[in-house]
């Protein structure tokens, strides 16, 4: 039962780690550029733009945003279940994704409760993408490595 404690202690670190630079990077970026306001970071590549989105990625359906306080609320009961269930997870990788997710999609979650909308900023000129913020990045990192962690676990349960 300790190790599960153990682990449980350290998925919780993980979160709150992800959460946090979330949270510290927004407050930087609006405190530092303001919101609705942009500078170049490396030029034409990457640039702070300081925007708020309420709708989810790429901004669609933006004129609902109590949809997305749902649903963000909704998936942080399920990936606490995922994270402190043994019964579909098997994988420590698939449980870091989890948290990743976790943590990501917290830090979005306080920013439509706080602000009625998430605070993004890093946008990439190269590519013409999506303006974003950390907890996007940490939330397609997770499930990237919950599809991988599901993907070797299967493979090892094949070979074994």
């Amino acid at each position: 039962m300790s190790y599960l404690k153990n682990k449980l202690w350290f998925y919780s670190v993980i979160t709150l780690v992800v959460f946090v630079f979330d949270q510290v990077t927004k407050k930087i970026a609006v405190s530092n550029i303001g919101l609705n306001n942009s500078s170049s970071f490396i030029e034409g590549f990457i640039r702070f733009n300081v925007v708020q989105n309420t709708g989810g990625a790429f901004s669609i359906f933006s004129s609902h945003p109590l949809f997305f306080k749902f649903i963000g609320v909704i998936n942080v009961v399920i990936f606490v279940f995922l994270i402190t269930s043994s019964r579909f997870l098997t994988s420590d990788l698939s449980k870091i994704g989890c948290v990743f997710v976790l943590g990501g999609t917290i830090g979005n979650l306080v920013d439509r409760f706080t602000y009625g909308a998430v605070i993004d900023f890093l946008d990439l000129e190269l590519f013409n993408f999506a303006v974003f913020n950390v907890a996007d990045v940490f939330i397609d990192i997770g499930v990237v490595l919950v599809i991988v962690g599901l993907y070797l676990s299967d493979k090892e349960k094949k070979s074994a």
